[in-house]
């Protein structure tokens, strides 16, 4: 009996010291989804949850009830702005937005004059500000020369697969989706198309790790370096990572998502790394819709 007080004792220490992440509802999941099945090993216990809303996020973080939060950069740096407290850690996903069509001869941006696309979400989200910054640079007007229109990704992969939507802007693995059940076809990498207009590399800050807590530099350490393996280990063992997937997303078919990968690129890579391409990034965002992000954060945004 009394090991079992001791092993229960333990257990209790153990979890009390938890480091809480919290992670999207949606494909990031694959990113994690090592570390969900234990197939990378942490030195430090994370307890993964999901959040859904960015209502939940703000109340999470304002109740200090999490201690690393994925979010996309972003929404992370407007965040910032209002006075939540967090900081950016590393970016975790580079490469997932491309434009796709269906029955439509996308010969040159240009020819989308006068036509319709449909981005994830909203204004201010990664594929709308990565496609109406690539609209201006060939010198057409958003939401003048061309209508945006805005749908969750599996309502627009529907509406495409039913001759209702012709171009749109899709992430990873609603790309793969709508080449299969849409018979569309990838037309440009907004991650190409933002290099050539930048002199960046071809690669975007998409989605950032944040730290909302004052952790041990040890355990925050460790914690990154897990999710860091766990990102390898994705990235590395896609069969199997897309089989472990399925069920954190809504059954999606694993060869979907498995193909997805190969035009998806996570990697971790410490903020003070890449600090200049996220500033970019964020006054590109700011350039093409102040109301998303009202001020460029100062270098406390970055935690290392």
């Amino acid at each position: 009996m009394r090991k079992l007080f001791m092993l229960l004792f333990l257990l209790a220490i153990s979890f009390s010291f938890a480091i809480n992440v919290l992670i999207p509802v949606g494909p990031t999941v694959v990113a994690f989804v090592g570390l969900l099945e234990k197939k990378v090993s942490s030195e430090v216990e994370l307890k993964i949850d999901f959040w859904r809303t960015l209502d939940q996020v703000s109340a999470q973080v304002a109740a200090k009830n999490v201690d690393l939060i994925v979010l996309p950069v972003s929404i992370g740096a407007s965040l910032y702005s209002k006075g939540i407290d967090l900081k950016l850690a590393g970016v975790i996903l580079w490469k997932a937005f491309y434009v796709v069509t269906k029955d439509f001869d996308l010969t040159d941006l240009k020819t989308l004059s006068g036509q319709e696309i449909y981005t994830p979400q909203g204004k201010g989200q990664t594929g709308d500000v990565l496609i109406r910054y690539s609209l201006e640079q060939v010198g057409l007007k958003p939401d003048i020369d061309v209508k945006i229109r805005y749908a969750t990704p599996p309502e627009i992969v529907s509406l495409m697969s039913a001759g209702k939507v012709r171009v749109a802007v899709l992430p990873e693995p609603f790309v793969t989706l709508a080449l299969k059940q849409a018979q569309s076809r990838i037309e440009y990498d907004l991650q190409e198309l933002w290099s050539n207009y930048t002199q960046l590399p071809a690669r975007v800050p998409i989605t950032g790790l944040f730290v909302t807590k004052n952790l041990d530099e040890a355990t925050l350490y460790k914690a990154m370096t897990a999710i860091e393996n766990s990102l390898r280990y994705a990235m590395e063992n896609r069969h199997e990572a897309a089989a472990l997937s399925v069920p954190y997303l809504g059954g999606m078919p694993a060869q979907i998502i498995e193909e997805s990968l190969t035009r998806t690129l996570y990697e971790y890579k410490r903020a003070n790394e890449v600090a200049s391409e996220v500033i970019q990034y964020l006054k590109i965002t700011q350039q093409v819709d102040p109301s998303a992000m009202p001020s460029i954060p100062d270098e406390k945004f970055f935690a290392f």
